[in-house]
Formats: C-alpha cells, sequence, structure tokens
C-alpha cells in the first residue's frame, strides 16, 4: 500500500502540496505522482506517522518534517498546525501555493494562487506577517531554501524566475547548509524534471550548487576544447545531455549529470588530457551520492554508468573479450542511452550509437546460440563416441 493510501486509511486530512500538486494539475499522472520526489503536507502528527510508517526517518530539516521511502520514491512529510491556510503555507512562490486535497480529490487553494499556475515566470508569495516563507529560518540559511524551490519548479514546469526574487535573499557565501536529505530532495526532484538543465542553473547561479555540492561546481571550472564540445566547459556540457534524454529517470539522470565528474581531477597523460576520468568519476560519484543517502542500487548503478560511459564509443575498436563483461551487463542499454545523449550533445554526430546499437545486437544474437562464442565464431567441440 502506498504511504498516500495509508495516510487515507488512517483518517487524516493530507494534500499534495508544491510541485506534486502541479504534477496533477498538469495531467502528468494519474490520481498519485509518478515523480521521483512526492511532497505531502498532512494533519498527521509525528508521532501518527512514526505509526503508519516503519522506516520513516526525521532529518531536522525546515523545509520537512520526515521523509519515508516507498516504490522508488522518496515521499516528504510536512506536519500541518491546524487547517491548511494562507498563515502555514511554506513555499516562497505563488504557484507552489497551490494544494491538492487528497480525501476530497480536488485542488485547494487558500493563497490565490490558481492565477498563477499557468504564467510564465515564478511570482513571490507575501513577505509580510504569518505568510513570510521560512520566516523563523536563519535567513543565510533560508536563502537556500528559495533557491531550491525555484529551481524545482523551473526543472518540472519550465518556470522562469526573476534573478532578484533569489539573488538578494542571504549571503552568497553562506556557511549554513542543507541536510543530506533535503540536498538529496532537491536534486531528485530538479534531474528528473523535463526541463532539468534550467533547474540546474538556476542551482549553479544561485550558489547553491558551490554551497553544497563541489563536485559538481568544479565542472564549471573545467574547459573543453570547442573542436568536439561547443558547449565550451563539462558543466555545460553536462547540461545539454540532458536535452537529448527521451525517459526522465533518475538513476540516468544522474549518469548525465556526473558522467564527466572525473575530469575536473584526471590528469593528462600521453594524447589523453583527462586520463582515466570515467573511473574517477565513478569513484566520486559513488562518495557524492552515498553522502546524500541515495539508495545502493542507484549509487551502484550510477558508478557503473558513469565508469562505463565511453564503452560503447570503443566497441568496434577492441576485441569483444575486452567488451564482453560491459555488455553483458543489464544496465548496457542504459549505458547505450547515456553514450546517445552523450554524443548527441557535441558535433560527432549520432552515428557512433548506431554503430555501437549494431555490434550490441549483434552481442546479443552470437551470446544465445550455444555453437558460436560471443564474437561469433564457431566453437570446437569435441566428438564423443
Amino acid at each position: 500500500m502506498s504511504p498516500i493510501s495509508l495516510l487515507e486509511e488512517a483518517g487524516f486530512a493530507s494534500f499534495l502540496a508544491g510541485s506534486s500538486a502541479l504534477e496533477l494539475y498538469f495531467g502528468q499522472s494519474g490520481r498519485e505522482p509518478t515523480k521521483p520526489v512526492v511532497w505531502i503536507e498532512t494533519e498527521g502528527s509525528l508521532v501518527d506517522l512514526s505509526r503508519l510508517f516503519d522506516d520513516l526517518v526525521f532529518p531536522g530539516a525546515e523545509y520537512f518534517d520526515a521523509a519515508v521511502e516507498a516504490g522508488g520514491r522518496l515521499y516528504m512529510f510536512h506536519c500541518l498546525d491546524g487547517a491548511p491556510s494562507g498563515g502555514n503555507m511554506t513555499q516562497a512562490f505563488r504557484q507552489g501555493r497551490f494544494w491538492y486535497d487528497l480525501r476530497r480529490g480536488v485542488f485547494v487553494d487558500p493563497c490565490g494562487a490558481y492565477e498563477t499556475v499557468r504564467d510564465e515566470v515564478l511570482q513571490a508569495a507575501a513577505v509580510e506577517g504569518s505568510s513570510s516563507p521560512y520566516a523563523e529560518i536563519p535567513e543565510d540559511t533560508r536563502r537556500w531554501y528559495v533557491v531550491a524551490e525555484a529551481a524545482m519548479l523551473a526543472a518540472n514546469y519550465g518556470y522562469r524566475w526573476d534573478p532578484d526574487l533569489v539573488a538578494p535573499i542571504g549571503r552568497r557565501e553562506s556557511a549554513a547548509v542543507l541536510s543530506p536529505v533535503e540536498q538529496r530532495f532537491v536534486l531528485s526532484a530538479v534531474v528528473g524534471g523535463r526541463h532539468a538543465p534550467e533547474g540546474l542553473q538556476l542551482l549553479m547561479d544561485g550558489g547553491f550548487v558551490q554551497a553544497h555540492w563541489p563536485l559538481l561546481a568544479e565542472m564549471d571550472e573545467v574547459r573543453h576544447s570547442k573542436e568536439h564540445h561547443p558547449e565550451g566547459n563539462v558543466w555545460r556540457h553536462s547540461l545539454e545531455t540532458f536535452k537529448h534524454r527521451k525517459i526522465l529517470e533518475v538513476p540516468l539522470s544522474l549518469a548525465l549529470l556526473l558522467h564527466d565528474s572525473g575530469k575536473a581531477y584526471a590528469r593528462p597523460r600521453g594524447g589523453n588530457r583527462f586520463d582515466r576520468h570515467a573511473q574517477i568519476g565513478a569513484s566520486k560519484s559513488r562518495s557524492f551520492l552515498g553522502q546524500l543517502g541515495f539508495p545502493q542500487d542507484v549509487v551502484d548503478t550510477v558508478a557503473f554508468l558513469v565508469e562505463y560511459h565511453m564503452v560503447p564509443g570503443l566497441l568496434s575498436s577492441l576485441p569483444v573479450g575486452r567488451t564482453e563483461q560491459v555488455m553483458s551487463s543489464p544496465l548496457f542499454p542504459d549505458l547505450l542511452e547515456l553514450y546517445r545523449c552523450d554524443v548527441s550533445s557535441t558535433f560527432r554526430g549520432p552515428e557512433g550509437y548506431y554503430q555501437a546499437c549494431r555490434r550490441y545486437r549483434s552481442f546479443l544474437k552470437h551470446s544465445r546460440n550455444p555453437f558460436r562464442g560471443s564474437d561469433g565464431k564457431k566453437r570446437l567441440r569435441l566428438l564423443v563416441e
């Protein structure tokens, strides 16, 4: 039973909020959200939630009170103090102050957010009185909640933002950072959005990346050769790969973001400017995602995709024996998809991807033939009288 169903069965009034409510409004899912992060406001207390969910965690965050993993999604709970009203909304932008009542099956709009939902530009919520977003949070921390919320709304629904709504809030060189669970919440919600590049760039421009994720910040300092990469640097190249995605799954999206993260730490060797950057990136990715609390299967998947992201381009030049183990992995189709996005964002074009697909189909065909090896050569058989 899903967390939403459990809340309903317990009789607590609960509401999808912010990005999760907008998901239903824009018709991107059925009754329950399908995005990797689900944001729920509930009248149930922390004690009530603890009784419902065995694996509930309490991150000590301001943005939400508790979280639980279920069905590959991260459910974030904020406990309401009384009935929903304009006074207890935490969202900093009016578009995010739109709720969906799970019990009654209707949208709730106590703050007049509906008139802004289809606006192209994010509108700031009220900043005075009890409606002030994150009013009780220290100013240097408050900034990150506002930047994160803007990025999540931009990444998922294409909203644009006025930099003046974000930049003046708090200090750019703030020492305070969000908790690992909150950071994971933000990263998952942004990379899983259809407009992920816009959300990620907002996090960079707003100082969030520099304050929380040095691994990603380093990517913005590494220049690429424009002979192959028109984007200019590793960060912009990585964002460009998102524009070629056909699926929005979080593990693949994280791999796209991190596939060249090792270049900031690689050293030149021979004619290779970024020697062993894939292996370095896989190790860095493991550490980075592990610190944010991503499930081990997600960490393993992303590390595999990052470490072997160059293999599809080498299939035509390496013997099958060198690549057989990688091609035998059930993750190899995802590796091909990452490679397609990677080469599509460069001057090289997609021919290398098509060639890799042909090689992979040939490998699968020969692997199923008991009389031939994975390279297509006939096997030697001993005849027994």
